[in-house]
This record gives structure tokens, C-alpha cells and sequence, in this order.
């Protein structure tokens, strides 16, 4: 499989292009030679470079808001959308029973692949040239922060906004699904949302998000 459309469109070319075909690898597909740790790797390095960043941007700012906009830039949401700008979908390799795996599950395994590249470019060629490609792929985010923003995740805002309508708030039910991370559920208006995620935090946040979604188009 040739990987020129995606290195153009992440703005780097590899010297070792096997790196990049393992950042693609699901471990369903190789059980031996996979991207977790690339995907590891990549997690570390791309909240350093987001943190260096506005850490540099917004000087006078105090910790707690910069906590809240990395927050907002790294979370799952936005890495699938970016996963799926890139067309990682179309590159990843998996086993067939993984491929047919609900929406919510492979939003997941995209996560995983977009912060397995990062790793691998790191690999490929160091620091230098790892932060500049987070700089482009996040370019976009970037030029759209302002420090005014609240930057609230779904789970605080999905709360804020029952208790403005004086609703009970939402019971998060966990199910520890082992090595593929939790899965959480809520039941709103006798609808049930269900999502995934590698820790309980970002499966609750996934699925208020979902929640919100409903409530949004609910009012429209």
C-alpha cells in the first residue's frame, strides 16, 4: 500500500516508511508487531507539544485554563475528527471482526492510530520535527482559541445544563470491558446511550457527549 497521499497530507515524508505502516496496525491484526507503544509514545508527545504551546501563547494565563484548552485540543472527539480528516480509516489495518465493530468502538482504534503516527514521526526523525507536525495538524485549533472561551468538557456541561432545568443528574453505569478499556451508559428521557473509551473518564465524557447531541436536536 503506497502512504504518499497521507505523508502529504500530515506534511512529512518518512525516511523509514515501515514505521509508519506500524503506527497503521491494529494489534488485532498483528498481535506481535502493532502501534501501542507508538500510540504511547505519541499520547506523551502530543501534550508536551500542546502544552508548550500555550504555555508560550497565552503567558499570562493561570494554570486551570490552560489545563482546560489542552483538555478541549487532545480530547477523543477531537483526535477522531482529525483521524478522519486524514482518512486514517482507509489506512489502518485490521483484523475482520474488529473491522466490523460498532461506529463508536473504531472512533477508538482511530485515536490510537493518529497519536501512533506522532510517535512514529518521532522515531523517524526527533523532537524538532515531531513538534512541527502536531503544529500543522493543529493549526486550525489553534488559531481558534481565545482565552474567553469556557473550554467545559461534555460531562460538566451536560451537569450544568441539567441543573438549569432543575432534571436529575445522569447515572454513569461503567462496565469494565478488560484490556479494551470501559464501556458507559446513560439512560435519558427512556433513551439508552451507550460509548467506549480507553479510561471511565473518557468513555462518560464520550457518551454526555452523546447525550448532549440528543438534548440539541431535540430543541431544534
Amino acid at each position: 500500500m503506497s502512504y504518499n497521499d497521507l505523508e502529504k497530507n500530515i506534511s512529512y515524508k518518512f525516511k523509514n516508511i515501515e514505521l509508519l505502516d506500524q503506527a497503521l496496525t491494529h494489534k488485532s491484526y498483528n498481535n506481535k508487531i502493532n502501534n501501542e507503544r507508538l500510540e504511547f509514545l505519541g499520547d506523551s508527545l502530543l501534550n508536551a507539544v500542546v502544552s508548550q504551546y500555550l504555555y508560550e501563547r497565552f503567558s499570562s494565563e493561570k494554570e486551570g485554563l490552560l489545563t482546560r484548552m489542552r483538555a478541549h485540543l487532545v480530547k477523543a472527539e477531537t483526535l477522531t475528527q482529525k483521524a478522519e480528516s486524514l482518512g486514517l480509516q482507509d489506512y489502518i489495518k485490521l483484523s475482520k471482526g474488529t473491522a466490523n465493530l460498532s461506529r463508536d468502538r473504531k472512533n477508538s482504534i482511530l485515536e490510537d492510530a493518529f497519536e501512533a503516527i506522532i510517535g512514529a514521526v518521532f522515531i523517524d526523525n526527533g523532537w524538532i520535527m515531531a513538534n512541527s507536525t502536531i503544529l500543522y495538524l493543529f493549526k486550525k485549533e489553534f488559531a481558534e482559541l481565545s482565552s474567553d472561551m469556557t473550554f467545559k468538557d461534555s460531562k460538566t456541561e451536560l451537569q450544568e445544563y441539567l441543573q438549569s432545568m432543575k432534571l436529575d443528574l445522569p447515572d454513569y453505569v461503567i462496565q469494565d470491558l478488560g484490556k479494551d478499556g470501559f464501556n458507559c451508559s446513560i439512560n435519558f428521557k427512556d433513551n439508552i446511550f451507550n460509548s467506549s473509551g480507553t479510561s471511565k473518564r473518557s468513555a462518560e465524557t464520550k457518551v454526555a457527549s452523546m447525550v448532549l447531541k440528543f438534548i440539541k436536536e431535540d430543541n431544534e
